[in-house]
Order: structure tokens, then C-alpha cells, then sequence
């Protein structure tokens, strides 16, 4: 026990002494370190490449489109009291770029470098280099097909073409990524039984020329605030009917028997204006246009906003007038009426010959006495001389089942009168 009292006491008495001589000891140790071994090596891993574009590539839109391998290792040498306790974020990684002048594939140096200055050699880097895609940076407009694939109709309504709005829009990206892209889909997210027209929300999706869709964060869009209009119609089939011009007041319209080919169209309406309409008008036949053996077409033509389902964009008219006749009548029997009060006119045309078209016995049975010709000179501008005018016929007798076929005109002498004194 008095042993280790002793030591205590020797320890406490020489403790200025132990610390020197400890001190001493550190320092020699190091001395002889720095001089037995003045440099070392170490590694430093997951250094961060950071990537800046040159002047070159910012002005002509080109920028790295590959997957890039970001982590580089280096192993360094130096003193140890340089080197020991450095890691990655003591370095810069950066990659050579200036070789860089198209878009293409490259290899490019990868270059390292200290951040805080220290007195290091870099011996290799891991890796040295690095392949990079290089592409264009481009923006270009792209047409939206707008769809709406979850509704559906009732009976009695039509959809038309969905619209969307905007109707394009502008994709930017890589020139390659960007060649790849077939359309772009505006899905309407209305889902059930629609029976109005409405504009609808809508999600993009962006389809390849392979039919796949492309899912790219590289892909930028000008916009996703896209709607779909659904416009919506009622349909209603409509008998055809037309109506005649020209019919004098004794024509029995009736007589004429006839077939309308189609005899019926679908017809779709905006809105419930359809529901008032039981037949649709086409159009107007003059009746002294109609010939023998002649098929007339009549454009069909709707109302704005309407659409013609079947198709048809006109119509055939049919006539059965399979027992009717024609013959040519000479008619000197011409009146003129409603004469200015400034002009004296005479007839210069003496005769007419009229081809008039009806039931064969009707028309046989006709005769030039039958025929009324005027020449209705109300409203018509004369001048000093002879001159052309049209002329009105009428076919004597009621609920008349003939007509006669083009028009007609004949020839005039005006004289002004001579003032009176």
C-alpha cells in the first residue's frame, strides 16, 4: 500500500515534467512521421458533376438529353496534413463541353478540382469521361384531338365533333423526343348520359407514332388547361316537300304527280326548334321549267346550326307523267297593259308559238284561242324604240292541268309622247 502511495506522490511532485516530456514526445513523433513519409494517398468518392452549358449550346438551344452518371471518384496525393480529412464537397466536378457544337452523341472529359485550395496532386479520376446525348431544344405547335370516351346519348340525340380549346397548343423539348409524337389527346374527364351541349374539363395525354403513350418530365406543354366541347343534337326524321313559282291562278297544282327521292332525311337541331318543324322545304320549282322526260334535282339546304344526317345533298324529283303530251301552239292573242302615260307602245311580235306540256287528251283538246299572252309593262323601264319585254300566259279554264313549258318575250315600240301646248 505505502508502494503506491509513493508513485501518487512522485506523480503529483514531477507532473510538469511527464506533460513536457509527453509533449516532447508527440512533436518528435510527428517530426519523424513528416520526414519517414512526407506525402499519402487517399480516395474521395461521390463527388457531384455539375454540368454548365457553354455560350455555344445556350445560344443555339442545345442542351444534354441522356441519363447522366452524376458521382465521380478521384484518388489524390499529399502532404498528410494537407490531404487528411477532405471529402467530396472540398471539389469541383465539371464536365468539358467545349467540343460540343451540334447535337449528337459525345464523349467528353470529365475535369476535377479543389474548391478550398489545398496542396493536392490528382492521380485519376473514375471515370475519366462520360457519354452524352446531345439534342436541340425546340417548341413546336401540335393540334388537340379532343375525345370523350365515358358518355353516352339517349335515344333521339346526335354528338357531333368534340372541339377542344385551344385547338393547339406549344410542346417544347428535344427535337428527337419531339419527332416521336403523333398527337395530342384531350380527354374529356364528363362521364354519364349528356342530352345539352357543354364544355368539359379535360386531361392530355400525348401518344408516340407507335401508338404508345409518352410519359417524358423533359416534355414541357404551353398549357394543360385544355376543355372538350361536347356539342350536342336533336334528331328528328323530316318529309321533303318543295313548292312551285310561276303557277297562274287556274293551275291545279294537284295534277302534277311526282316522287321525291329520298323521300325523307335526318335532320339534327342545336336546339328544341326541331320539335316545331313536321316537314322541310327545300326548295321552289318554277312550274314553266318543268319538261317532259327531264329528272330535277333540288339542293337540300337547312337552316344555320342544323346538320343533314343522311347525307343526301340534294333531291330527285320524279314525275309521273308518263301519259302527258306536248304540243306547240301559234298564239297571236297578245295584249299589252300598264303602258306608261309618257310613251305610246305598240306590239311589233304578232305570234307567239307556245309548247305547252299536260295530259295528252287535256293538250289535244287545247286550241290557240285558250291562251291569254300580256305583256305587263308596270315597273318595266322603256326606252325610245324597239325592245324586249316578258310576257304573262294563262291557259283558259278552272283547275287548268296544263302548262306551258320556258319562258317568253316580245318585242315592243315605245315613242314618247309629244308634250301637249
Amino acid at each position: 500500500m505505502k508502494f503506491f502511495v509513493n508513485i501518487g506522490n512522485n506523480i503529483r511532485n514531477n507532473l510538469k515534467y511527464i506533460i513536457i516530456s509527453f509533449i516532447i514526445a508527440v512533436v518528435a513523433w510527428l517530426s519523424v512521421s513528416v520526414q519517414v513519409f512526407p506525402t499519402v494517398e487517399e480516395r474521395v468518392r461521390d463527388i457531384v458533376i455539375e454540368v454548365q452549358a457553354t455560350e455555344h449550346m445556350l445560344q443555339n438551344n442545345l442542351e444534354i438529353v441522356s441519363e447522366l452518371d452524376s458521382l465521380v471518384d478521384i484518388r489524390i496525393e499529399g502532404k498528410r496534413y494537407d490531404i487528411t480529412g477532405l471529402s467530396a464537397a472540398d471539389f469541383y466536378a465539371t464536365l468539358d463541353l467545349s467540343a460540343v457544337k451540334t447535337a449528337g452523341t459525345f464523349t467528353v472529359p470529365v475535369t476535377v478540382s479543389s474548391k478550398s485550395g489545398s496542396e493536392c496532386t490528382i492521380l485519376d479520376t473514375d471515370p475519366l469521361a462520360v457519354t452524352v446525348q446531345i439534342d436541340e431544344i425546340v417548341t413546336r405547335e401540335f393540334p388537340v384531338t379532343a375525345t370523350a370516351p365515358s358518355l353516352s346519348l339517349p335515344e333521339g340525340y346526335y354528338v357531333d365533333e368534340f372541339t377542344a380549346s385551344p385547338a393547339t397548343i406549344s410542346v417544347t423539348g428535344s427535337a428527337t423526343l419531339l419527332d416521336k409524337i403523333d398527337r395530342i389527346e384531350a380527354r374529356s374527364r364528363y362521364s354519364g348520359v349528356i342530352s345539352e351541349s357543354h364544355d368539359t374539363q379535360s386531361e392530355l395525354f400525348i401518344y408516340g407514332t407507335n401508338g404508345a403513350k409518352i410519359v417524358n418530365d423533359d416534355i414541357k406543354l404551353s398549357t394543360t388547361d385544355v376543355s372538350v366541347y361536347i356539342p350536342v343534337y336533336k334528331q328528328k326524321e323530316l318529309p321533303l316537300r318543295f313548292e312551285y313559282t310561276n303557277v297562274p291562278t287556274n293551275f291545279d297544282t294537284n295534277s302534277l304527280k311526282f316522287e321525291i327521292q329520298p323521300s325523307t332525311i335526318i335532320v339534327a337541331a342545336p336546339d328544341e326548334s326541331i320539335d316545331n318543324l313536321s316537314e322541310l322545304v327545300i326548295d321552289t320549282i318554277d312550274l314553266s321549267d318543268i319538261m317532259m322526260n327531264k329528272t330535277v334535282f333540288i339542293p337540300i339546304t337547312l337552316p344555320d346550326g342544323y346538320k343533314n344526317l343522311s347525307g343526301n345533298n340534294s333531291a330527285r324529283i320524279v314525275w309521273d307523267i308518263a301519259d302527258y303530251g306536248k304540243l306547240d301552239f301559234s298564239v297571236s292573242n297578245i295584249s299589252i297593259i300598264n303602258p306608261p302615260d309618257n310613251y305610246d307602245v305598240s306590239l311589233i311580235t304578232n305570234e307567239l308559238v307556245l309548247s305547252v306540256i299536260g295530259p295528252s287528251e287535256a293538250v289535244s283538246a287545247l286550241t290557240a284561242s285558250d291562251f291569254i299572252v300580256k305583256a305587263n309593262l308596270l315597273g318595266v323601264s322603256l326606252y325610245e324604240g324597239a325592245q324586249n319585254v316578258p310576257v304573262t300566259i294563262e291557259i283558259r279554264g278552272r283547275k287548268q292541268t296544263c302548262w306551258v313549258s320556258g319562258s317568253y318575250k316580245v318585242t315592243v315600240d315605245a315613242k314618247v309622247k309629244a308634250e301637249e301646248e
